[in-house]
């Protein structure tokens, strides 16, 4: 694998993560249009998984390279950022979206977690801050503290951790499977795995029900482009180059990003207790990133 400047990727994996923020908005659109969220999500893992396949085209010879346990590696590493999806949908049915968002966000210490176990570095105060500030950050922009929770439930809670616990999975896998190939490749073979979990839970019905002829082809390619396709690409090229706990701190730039889009697209009222909010976790990703500055960097994988 070809060495990166760190900045650059850094970069890749903010850019993906805040590619994730997009979607809530879009999703919520698409719901105003009438579709389900089984036709939503699956049209977005099913375009994503044409579209990558169209793109990889051109490299159709070159994976002939690739062995067959290198492929299955990639196909279950991606099958959990479609499981992400799928536990966070149905923790929705059971939780309000304030705490749900909240749970999905212990990702950040969950990767981690994941580093200091499988890798053994350990966190250094500056990632500890990091953590605690963007989880304090994360209950403030979620708008968690503005009323009482209406729905909460022991299956909710679990559902959105198990989604949590993926995200957590396939951020680690981004930067840990086959990373001898080019990102395109193993990108599209993860969105392969993502596709398969995916339609296999939940039918693709909007196939052959009409609801592609009113509209829905839109929100799945949207959704499939800034969901699927950027963020995993983006993904794939740089978290290699650092540690699974620095790129889950920086995937936290997602909510920020939830709030000012749905304040812009859905004119949705935020409050100041969420700007603030989103001004920690901010904050937060900055610390994180101190411990490079003052210790020696991460190799890289």
């Amino acid at each position: 694998m070809t060495p990166m400047n760190r900045w650059k990727a850094i970069g890749l994996v903010l850019t993906g993560a805040a590619s994730y923020g997009l979607l809530s908005s879009f999703v919520k659109l698409g719901y105003q249009q009438g579709f389900t969220p089984e036709e939503v999500t699956g049209s977005q893992v099913f375009f994503g998984f044409i579209g990558l396949w169209l793109l990889s085209l051109p490299q159709l010879r070159r994976m002939k390279g690739i062995s067959p346990s290198g492929i299955v590696k990639l196909i279950l590493s991606g099958t959990f950022t479609g499981l992400t999806g799928y536990f966070y949908y149905h923790s929705l049915q059971s939780l309000d979206a304030s705490f749900a968002v909240v749970l999905l966000f212990q990702f950040t210490w969950m990767g981690m977690l994941l580093d200091w176990l499988l890798e053994r570095r350990v966190p250094s105060r500056y990632q500890w801050i990091a953590v605690i500030l963007i989880l304090a950050g994360t209950v403030l922009a979620s708008g968690l503290l503005s009323g009482s929770l209406n729905r909460v439930s022991a299956s909710g809670i679990g559902l959105g951790l198990l989604a949590a616990c993926c995200y957590t999975m396939f951020i680690y896998f981004s930067g840990r499977v086959a990373t001898h190939l080019p990102a395109l490749t193993r990108t599209t073979w993860m969105i392969t795995g993502a596709a398969l979990i995916v339609l296999t839970l939940m039918p693709p019905h909007f196939l052959w029900n009409g609801a592609l002829g009113k509209g829905l082809w839109l929100w799945g390619i949207l959704l499939s482009v800034f969901g699927m396709m950027i963020p995993s690409y983006l993904f794939a090229k740089g978290v290699p180059h650092m540690a699974t706990g620095l790129a889950a701190v920086l995937g936290s730039i997602e909510l920020p990003v939830v709030i000012i889009c749905s304040a812009l697209l859905l004119k949705e009222s935020t409050s100041p207790v969420q700007w603030a909010g989103i001004v920690i976790i901010l904050i937060g990703i900055v610390v994180s990133e101190r411990r490079v500055k003052k210790h020696a960097s991460v190799p890289n994988a």
